[in-house]
Parts: structure tokens; sequence; C-alpha cells
């Protein structure tokens, strides 16, 4: 606890400083090329008809961090994840941990673009643009534990043509909350079409071995009127989970956001999770998490750094001897810089 909360004001201290110092020489401050980063999400929760009906306050994440653009086709980035990343349950926030998120330094040049460090996965950013709702829930594969939305490695990006972007990234595989703790190595390769103005499609498969190789295929199809209309549907599959032979995960997930005036919209998304049939068994191997989601709501944005949602979350799991959990959410997003 000590730790993490030094960091954060060494980090704010940090952030106010070059602000400090740009105001006073914007154009010799070589700081002047970067920004800050400040990003919080919170909520209030209350549950529905579930015996004493559970609620809280929540501060379910904050980021804070710095970009830099250092010249010569490089820039770096740097952010702190303040979180409960340890957590099984949505709704079980009982710690809080401070990782870096991200920490790396990018080069920029003509079609190309590497990445090295802490890296974001770029399968999860596209996903996530789409839904533009990840205050609220993540997407599928993070929500479910399918993939780290970042990991320590290197990407490189290619555009090939005007529509046609190639990616491969190599990582450790472990997430970016995790040390490296053995020789095995995830890759990663995807693709990225957006053959007209509003439409992407995204393709994408990973895979690390260790005693089984574990495998993560990832099918996407966004589409955006901007200030109008999102929707996305994506299939994922995970093969021999947690390197354990024959053991898959299924994942689907569509949503949808509609502007119906211009600080207002409405969304909605249904995620559906299942698990296979061992041979010899009779019931799924995960059926206790196996289940489907229910979001629906109304977003508001007051101003453009600020969003305020009020929705609805319905876990119904398939295990017969399981209760669904009900909830109404209050959600908060807002940034700081």
């Amino acid at each position: 606890m000590k730790y993490w909360k030094t960091t954060i004001l060494l980090v704010v201290g940090w952030l106010l400083l070059f602000n400090t110092a740009h105001g006073q020489e914007k154009d010799t401050n070589p700081f002047s090329n970067g920004k800050p980063i400040g990003l919080v999400f919170a909520d209030f929760y209350t549950g529905i008809n579930q015996g004493s009906n559970p609620s809280a306050f929540e501060i379910k994440r904050a980021y804070l961090g710095y970009e830099f653009d250092i010249g010569g086709n490089f820039s770096s980035k740097i952010q702190l994840d303040i979180g409960s990343p340890d957590d099984v349950s949505n709704y079980s926030l009982l710690r809080r941990f401070a990782y870096f998120k991200d920490a790396y330094l990018e080069y920029k040049k003509n079609k190309f673009n590497i990445k090295f460090g802490i890296i974001p996965l770029q399968q999860f950013k596209i996903q996530e643009n789409i839904w533009a709702h990840r205050y609220i829930y993540k997407t599928v594969i993070d929500q479910q534990n399918l993939g780290s939305s970042a990991d320590l490695g290197t990407s490189v990006n290619y555009k090939a043509t005007g529509f046609l972007e190639l990616d491969f990234t190599l990582m450790n595989g472990e997430g970016y909350n995790n040390l490296q703790t053995d020789y095995s190595y995830k890759a990663g390769l995807g693709a990225t079409l957006k053959p007209w103005k509003g439409l992407i499609v995204r393709m994408y498969v990973d895979g690390i071995t260790k005693s089984e190789t574990q495998w993560l295929l990832v099918s996407f199809v966004g589409y955006e009127i901007k200030d109008k209309f999102l929707a996305g549907f994506e299939y994922d599959v995970k093969l021999n989970n947690k390197f354990e032979e024959d053991h898959s995960i299924d994942a689907l997930s569509g949503y949808a956001s509609w502007h119906f005036a211009k600080k207002l919209q409405v969304f909605g998304r249904y995620d559906f999770i299942t698990s296979n049939t061992l041979a010899g068994e009779e019931r799924p191997w995960n059926l206790e998490n196996d289940g489907s989601t229910i979001i629906a709501g109304i977003e508001y944005r007051p101003v453009s750094k600020v969003k305020i949602a009020f929705d609805y979350q319905d876990w119904f799991p398939y295990a017969g001897n399981a209760e669904n959990h009900s909830y109404l959410f209050l959600n908060l997003e807002f940034k700081v810089w």
C-alpha cells in the first residue's frame, strides 16, 4: 500500500513539474512536446433481488502517465494502472495495486510503426474503440481473461495499403502485471481491413507453448457512423486454455450505440461464454463460468472529458444450481487533463 501511494505522488509531482516548465519555457523546454495522462473510472452499483442487495461506491481504475515526442520519429509513453487486477469478480474490488500498464518506446516512419517495452495489444484497442464504454465493462477477451490487454515485448505494424494493415507481436505472454518466469514467448499475427469508410474487419491469432500450445483466435467486425452509430461483433476461441489439452472456451460479443441527441446515447451489449465437454464427461469443464451477460443503458456527456452512464447489467450462469446476478450501475469516466 505504501509503495503505490509513494509511486503515485512521484508521478503526479513529475507531471506538475512538466506542466509548470512548459508554461514558463514553451519554446525551449523539451517537455513541451509531451502531454500528461489522467483518467479515472468510478461507479456506484446496487444489486437487484439478491437478498441483501449489495451496493457500494467504487473507484475501479485510475490511469496516470505521460506521453512524450522525443523527435526523429521517436516517441514514448509511460502510464500507471491503479486498480485491482487480481480480483476474480467484477464486484469484489477489495485491493489496490499500481502497475505499469504502458512503458514503451515507439518509432514511426512511413508505413512502419514499432513499439518496444510494456506495449498495448491491438486486438483489445480496436474492439474497445468500437465498444466505446471501457469505463463500464471490459471487452469480452479482457473480461473473460482470454488474454491480457498489454504485455512486455515488441510489436511491428505495417500499413500495406490504404485499407490493409498487418501486425506482428512477440511478447512474454504473462501479461503486464506479471514478470517473465520461463523461456516461453507468445507470438501474435493480425490483419486489419478497412474496405470502406466506417467498416473495420479484424483477424488475429496468437500462440504460446509450454506443456501444450495455447491458442487464441479472434475475429471482429465493426461499423461506425461518426457521432451517430456504432456496432461491433466478435467471436473468440481459446484452445488448450491454461495449457490443458482439449480445454477450450468460446466467446461471442455483440454491442451497439446510438447517439439520439448531441450529448446523449443509448447502448447495449450481449456476451455469450461457453466451454466444451471433455470426452467421458457429462458437463462442460468450465460450467461454473459459462453464461451470458446483458448490458443496457444511457450515456450523457456534459463536457468532452466527462462521461456519465446509467445502466443495467445482468449475468445469467448456465449452471442449473447458480443464480443470476442483476445490478444497476451509475458509471463515471473523467479525464484529469
